[in-house]
């Protein structure tokens, strides 16, 4: 086919939907058209048809969505495929299935045909990135058959191999991290919230080792612990954009579905922990699991208190709150340098180990120079 549009599935019986959404992407995507669920499971079984993203409307006739989402599931469908559920109204409850079902975005109706565009476009995006890491991933199991097949040579090359091997396995990771981060970046106002939160824990790590040794942390833990906080709001991805980004006060319910942005995420690296080396990932799930935790027990999801929040947590914690401050979001605008520290070092962000914040505070000066230097290009 060359050069011809991609495909997107669209599943629904409503002629207004099937009209704007196909006003909205027809000029640069061919529109595959189903009018139930069980044309909806054939086109998407059609191998001919290389599907870009399903968009599916939630009210379906002779099959309901969940079903639609299982058998997409179980095929392994999901995996390249993004799936966008159209609803007019749903409930918390219900929105909340169809994520944990794999449907990658939630967009409530009537709709704009811009809202329309960037979402299919970030789907898509998203599900390239993992295609690509998946790729990376094969490439550098390859390498490391090549490289076992040389097992008569000297031990010295071993050696030589072997170290290698890990630093190439030591970038990957890096580079994983970086992109997974992107990823939930994706989703907020700030370009560059990953890579500050990543230097400011890099600097309080350094800090911690040589005031409060009794934290042992060596250079590795410091460089997994640095690139594992890259994890941190990754669950946001498996937040409806009508939540995460509405500009208004949330109601308390929209307030812990924001909250589950934390357990949310370790499911999702429960499901990559095969790229990930047994540090990585532990490193990388106690952080996005319990970043939100604080130092009173006034946190969540769990209420941890004290040192009962792992270290790696607590550094990744101060460091997201603190920059969080100085980002713009949906429903405020970005505070200065000053006022964000100090309110942080006067706890309105909530209380921090001592030990911690007194390395946040000898870290002031670098911290501002990591603030300035990966400012984001609108600030």
């Amino acid at each position: 086919m060359g050069e011809s549009k991609r495909f997107i599935l669209l599943s629904t019986c409503s002629f207004k939907l099937l009209s704007d959404v196909s006003k909205a992407l027809s000029d640069e995507y061919e529109i595959v058209k189903a009018i139930d669920g069980a044309q909806t499971i054939r086109a998407i079984s059609d191998k001919s048809i290389n599907l870009a993203c399903a968009i599916i409307d939630l009210n379906q006739p002779n099959m309901n969505v969940f079903q639609i989402l299982s058998l997409m599931k179980k095929s392994s469908v999901m995996k390249y495929i993004p799936v966008i559920i159209m609803a007019e109204t749903l409930d918390d409850e219900n929105a909340e299935k169809c994520l944990e079902d794999g449907a990658a975005d939630i967009i409530m109706t009537p709709v704009s045909a811009a809202k329309i565009r960037f979402s299919v476009s970030r789907c898509i995006q998203n599900k390239m990135y993992i295609k690509e890491l998946e790729e990376k991933s094969l490439d550098s199991n390859d390498g490391k058959k090549t490289e076992s097949d040389g097992k008569s040579q000297a031990d010295n090359s071993d050696t030589n191999m072997d170290m290698a091997r890990q630093k190439a396995v030591s970038e990957l990771e890096h580079e994983f991290a970086n992109m997974i981060g992107t990823l939930a970046e994706f989703r907020n106002f700030s370009k560059n919230h990953i890579k500050r939160v990543r230097e400011i824990t890099r600097s309080l790590c350094d800090t911690l080792v040589s005031f409060f040794p009794e934290s042992n942390l060596n250079k590795e833990d410091i460089a997994y612990i640095a690139d594992a906080s890259c994890y941190h709001d990754v669950g946001k991805l498996l937040i409806p954009d009508d939540i995460l980004l509405k500009p208004l006060k949330l109601t308390p319910s929209e307030f812990d579905m924001i909250k589950s942005h934390t357990t949310k995420g370790c499911e999702i690296l429960d499901n990559l922990k095969d790229f990930q080396s047994e540090k990585m990932f532990h490193y990388s799930w106690e952080i996005c699991r319990y970043h939100h935790e604080r130092y009173d027990g006034k946190g969540y999801p769990e209420k941890l208190k004290g040192e009962n929040i792992p270290l790696s947590a607590q550094i990744v914690s101060i460091a997201d709150a603190f920059d969080a401050l100085m980002t713009n979001t949906a429903y405020r605008k970005a505070i200065d340098f000053e006022k964000a520290y100090s309110m942080v070092m006067e706890g309105e962000c909530g209380m921090f180990s001592p030990r911690i914040i007194q390395c946040f505070k000898m870290n002031k000066d670098k911290i501002e120079e990591i603030s300035r230097k990966y400012a984001d290009p609108y600030a």
